[in-house]
């Protein structure tokens, strides 16, 4: 008798013990999708990914933070590993990089995070800034910058990463503004731009922080055409059919052996150039400008204020 109570009472342990790993389980695949569904949101916060419904070959890579599309530190991760993804996916040869927001391709980097910035925080962003550009200038895809509005700063940086630039007709603009804001621009975008436009046109842009209207910036070469607004992606799509014409790999060959030099010598100082720039704008006279900037843009904060009570 004992036995079979001894015997039943092991099998409702075991039964039970079943149940929880059961219960274990279930939790744990639950937290893995819910955690998956939060991966997917931020993706579709900052950065979305389609495939273009007349090239299967080509993504369309949106830009969707409202409302100017400014790079904060959770944006330029999502815009790192979603070209490290297409990189990645045998399907797509190509990628249209554009705005979900007509007027307002990119903004740069998101000054409300500069303003009041710590070392560390700003540290933080460029070194992400840094990876991103990486992996955007070095992707084997054909990549357009489908600049459907205005492209200053890092939105430059982004659109001269590519290896085309269709940019929308009218009063936008697109330049390295980095002076106007009191900032240098970094040796490698710096670089990027000698490449594109030429030591001269590039040395005048970069210490005047000029921002060229569309078909000023085709004439010098930043931009390689100026289409009507509503042709900006089909424009696109034509030079990528051009390059899709080519074989593949000695087409990506060129391009890294034309673009690496310039990805070495960054990786070779990240460390410097990221605390240097974090050291820069952390200075209080850079700080003080940059509030008196943000104050005319009528994007100031508390973050800045707080600042200027605790270093002014």
């Amino acid at each position: 008798m004992l036995t079979r109570q001894i015997t039943r009472l092991l099998k409702q342990s075991d039964a039970l013990s079943g149940a929880a790993v059961g219960c274990s389980r279930w939790i744990s695949n639950n937290q893995q999708q819910w955690q998956h569904q939060q991966l997917q949101q931020k993706q579709i916060e900052y950065i979305k990914v389609e495939q273009d419904p007349e090239m299967e070959e080509v993504a369309i890579v949106t830009l969707n933070k409202e409302p100017v599309n400014s790079l904060c530190l959770e944006k330029l991760r999502q815009l790192d590993s979603t070209f490290e993804y297409l990189a990645r996916e045998s399907k797509y040869k190509a990628a249209i990089l554009t705005s979900s927001s007509p007027g307002q391709f990119c903004a740069g980097l998101d000054l409300l995070s500069l303003c009041g910035g710590s070392y560390d925080e700003i540290y933080e962003l460029w070194s992400t800034f840094q990876k991103a550009w990486i992996t955007l200038y070095g992707t084997p895809l054909i990549t357009v910058a489908a600049v459907n509005g205005n492209a200053p700063g890092g939105g430059c940086q982004l659109a001269m990463s590519c290896d085309h630039r269709v940019m929308a007709e009218g009063k936008f603009r697109i330049g390295l503004n980095a002076t106007q804001v009191g900032i240098v621009a970094s040796f490698w975008m710096r670089n990027t731009m000698e490449h594109i436009i030429g030591f001269r046109e590039a040395d005048k842009a970069l210490q005047a922080g000029t921002r060229f209207r569309s078909e000023k910036a085709k004439e010098i070469g930043l931009v390689d055409a100026v289409v009507p607004m509503d042709q900006v992606i089909p424009a696109s799509r034509e030079f990528i059919r051009e390059y899709l014409k080519l074989p593949y790999e000695p087409r990506y060959m060129t391009k890294q052996m034309n673009r690496q030099p310039n990805i070495n010598k960054l990786k070779f100082k990240l460390h410097e150039d990221a605390s240097f720039m974090a050291t820069w704008m952390t200075r209080d006279v850079f700080q003080k400008n940059l509030e008196k900037y943000v104050e005319a843009l009528g994007q100031k904060d508390e973050k800045c204020s707080i600042r200027m009570t605790s270093t002014g």
